[in-house]
């Protein structure tokens, strides 16, 4: 996080050097909102990257340590659904947004229904995963008598209340 958290640190000072020098030189409000919306959204996004390295107690990462290699970053990096329909409805709620400043405030109801409904079903979805093999519904054990239990089966950590 070190090289991200100087980057945008670097860019905001920049940007609110700019910003100050163009205030002073054009006196025009336009450009001087851009140009100090820039500089306070690279300070927000070096605010965060400073505040997961604080959380991480200073600890480096692989890609911050120069004596790193390849194996000290294996590992799962997080679940990402692979085939999931949500994008989609996200993507057509936006077009009914966009033809919503359009034609009429109906279709801002529509596109903000489906862009809320599928945002959530992403969400639940990502959430809901089965705790098991990387391959839903390969065996998982086959002990004794018992017959193989496939991760269609197995509970997730959320219906079990923990």
């Amino acid at each position: 996080m070190r090289l991200e958290m100087r980057t945008c640190f670097g860019a905001a000072l920049f940007l609110g050097i700019v910003c100050a020098i163009y205030w002073f030189w054009s006196n025009e409000d336009t450009g001087t909102a851009c140009l100090l919306f820039s500089f306070c959204a690279y300070a927000l996004m070096g605010s965060y990257f400073f505040l997961q390295w604080r959380r991480r107690k200073g600890v480096p990462r692989p890609e911050d340590r120069d004596d790193a290699d390849m194996n000290d970053g294996e590992g799962e990096i997080g679940f990402f659904p692979a085939a999931s329909i949500w994008p989609f409805g996200i993507g057509l709620g936006g077009i009914f947004l966009a033809i919503g400043l359009i034609y009429g405030m109906w279709f801002l109801v529509i596109g903000g229904v489906f862009v809320v409904g599928s945002v959530i079903g992403f969400v639940v979805e990502a959430e809901a995963r089965e705790e098991g093999p990387a391959d839903p519904g390969m065996p998982i054990t086959t002990t004794g008598d018992n017959p193989p239990v496939t991760s269609f089966q197995v509970p997730s950590s959320h219906s079990q209340g923990a």
